[in-house]
């Protein structure tokens, strides 16, 4: 394996949050007599819409990072026993903040500092004032798309430059969510196993190829997937170096790397290229032989974001097929089920208990049925396809 070589970040891409500025954004109304930090916060808005992502330490405090390591450890700790996934993963988890057994994932996706600085600086929802000019309301919310725990060692295959797909990502492309990398383990780039960012792609000349060759959401017609689309994509979205080498080395000669260090949170906007980094020779002797480097994957979107038409693998769809191109907020009032957890406007009390009871339910009775539906309609859609072959 060759020595990662690129370009690595420099501090113009890396911000760090103190205690103080942390409780700020934590609080209902952001403090706005601190100029630093205000300053501070212009600047993470400024980067992260100029180059298409901002990598911000601090934002968990020791105790939330501490339990969100220790439960990555036992995830992983109990995927030992089972081949590597895929070959790609040595071990993943759909869906962790809605472990009941592992709550630390819920509290850092809903409730921590980080969607805070999603909703109050990089998507800018705001309070406004109501008709009557007394009070406040926010006719906005942020939601939970998707989430997942991944430890990735030295896997035969790596994930190359990509936009996630709508397996990952199942709203239509009028939306432009954030995604957020967690870096759970310390991550020098000299050694590889992190994480890589092509800056400005999300606005590059170039994506629109790039979109084409992977089969991305972008080039979804307005009626969403179709079978054959599906069966056409399935499986392509990490293979752009074989698919066209052209755009790969065009997005590769951009690469950014990062010495990651655990609680790292790294934002980035959803059409943000970005791809694994394969740990090389000189990390292969680093890292030990049952190594495997953890992180966590937190997906957001406004609540206006509205999911793809068309074949959907989406659990509320599979649920329900009535969801099919509803608004994320739609789905969860109809449903009376919070499929897509609110973390914007902060909940009260007993709106939080509810939503956990619900995401509970969902994770125990519906999900394990929506994952059965699941292998049924890809079955069947392979099927199909072998069939007219």
């Amino acid at each position: 394996m060759q020595k990662m070589t690129k370009s690595l970040a420099t501090s113009k891409h890396i911000f760090n949050i103190t205690a103080e500025q942390r409780a700020a954004l934590c609080s209902p109304q952001l403090c706005c007599d601190d100029v630093e930090f205000n300053e501070i916060l212009k600047s993470i808005k400024q980067t992260y819409n100029t180059e298409g992502f901002v990598l911000i330490r601090g934002l968990l405090d020791d105790d939330a990072k501490e339990r969100l390591v220790a439960a990555g450890h036992e995830l992983q700790s109990a995927d030992t026993r089972r081949p590597p996934i895929g070959n790609q993963f040595n071990a993943l988890e759909f869906g962790s903040a809605f472990n009941s057994e592992k709550v630390i994932f819920r509290e850092v996706a809903l409730d921590s500092a980080i969607p805070a600085v999603i909703a109050k600086v990089l998507l800018d929802i705001e309070e406004k004032d109501d008709e009557d000019g007394d009070e406040k309301k926010n006719d906005t919310t942020l939601r939970l798309l998707k989430d997942a725990f991944m430890a990735k060692g030295k896997e035969e295959l790596h994930c190359g430059w990509h936009v996630d797909d709508n397996l990952f990502w199942p709203t239509d492309s009028s939306s432009s969510g954030v995604n957020v990398w967690l870096s759970l383990d310390e991550m020098p780039a000299e050694y590889g196993g992190g994480m890589a960012v092509s800056p400005k792609s999300h606005t590059a000349e170039w994506r629109r190829d790039a979109y084409t060759s992977i089969g991305s959401t972008p080039t979804l017609p307005p009626e969403g997937v179709s079978p054959a689309q599906l069966r056409k994509t399935f499986g392509q979205t990490c293979n752009m170096a074989s698919l066209n080498e052209e755009i790969n080395a065009k997005i590769e000669s951009t690469k950014l790397v990062f010495d990651y260090q655990p609680g790292d949170c790294l934002f980035c906007h959803r059409w943000l290229f970005h791809r694994s980094t394969i740990i090389n020779e000189d990390g292969m002797n680093h890292y030990d032989d049952n190594s495997a480097l953890k992180r966590y994957t937190i997906r957001y979107e406004r609540g206006s974001a509205k999911l793809i038409q068309g074949v959907n693998l989406e659990p509320s769809v599979l649920i329900d097929p009535q969801n099919s191109g509803k608004s994320l907020d739609e789905v969860c009032e109809i449903n009376n089920k919070p499929f897509y957890p609110r973390c914007w406007p902060p909940l009260q009390v007993e709106e939080k208990k509810l939503q956990s009871v619900g995401m509970d339910i969902l994770s125990q009775e519906i999900f394990p049925l929506a994952q059965k539906k699941k292998i049924e309609t890809i079955q069947g859609l392979m099927a199909a396809g072998a069939g007219k072959a």
